[in-house]
């Protein structure tokens, strides 16, 4: 089984995004459809930190914040629960052990803050959830968007990309040194206008 970005060409990581798991086994190897899930993750950190390591920042950043917020549904729904079946003090140890000040709550209050904290923990978990599903790309969207890569990478070193036979760490490597030659040109672009309008 491949379990890293190395052993892929570009083809079959394009392939893998777009949900095609196969790529990831040998011939006859069957594997077990939990795990490829996860390896597949692991590919795409990979290549995230290779080509994109601030991007790759900021998606782990939404990975967390989904985390957290799937914990506070959890966290609150559990307490929520309690609260039903008139257990205020378990649900107070709870809140207590999750970093709230709830010790001396009456029952009353415990009961509101729950119920309103749950509330907002759905929400947050929904609103996370909606930007997720708007984030992802169809198949012909993937597809499309690494042949405009591709092409621009083409364009820029002057040389020919094939998918199909090119690994996907290098291709990774060179996604990674086109941005930063293009900031770079970018940055010096800037600093040619800031000097030229300081001789006027």
């Amino acid at each position: 089984m491949k379990e890293h970005l190395e052993q892929l060409t570009m083809s079959q990581f394009v392939d893998m995004l777009c949900g095609n798991m196969s790529v990831l086994l040998d011939k006859h190897e069957i594997a077990n459809p939990d795990k490829l899930p996860v390896i597949a993750r692991s590919i795409i950190m990979e290549y995230r930190a290779v080509a994109d390591p601030g991007g790759n920042s900021s998606y782990l950043r939404q990975a967390e914040d989904m985390a957290k917020a799937k914990l506070r549904v959890i966290i609150f729904t559990m307490c929520h629960n309690l609260t039903s079946f008139k257990q205020f003090g378990k649900a107070r140890e709870v809140l207590v052990a999750y970093g709230m000040a709830a010790s001396k709550w009456n029952d009353n209050k415990t009961e509101g803050v729950v119920k309103a904290k749950l509330e907002q923990a759905l929400r947050e978990l929904d609103t996370l959830n909606a930007e997720n599903e708007k984030s992802k790309n169809h198949d012909v969207n993937i597809r499309a968007g690494f042949d405009t890569l591709t092409a621009t990478l083409m364009a820029h070193f002057k040389f020919q990309i094939d998918p199909g036979t090119i690994r996907a760490t290098l291709y990774a490597n060179l996604v990674a040194r086109y941005d930063r030659e293009i900031k770079a040109q970018m940055a010096a672009m800037a600093k040619s206008k800031r000097r030229a309008s300081f001789f006027r």
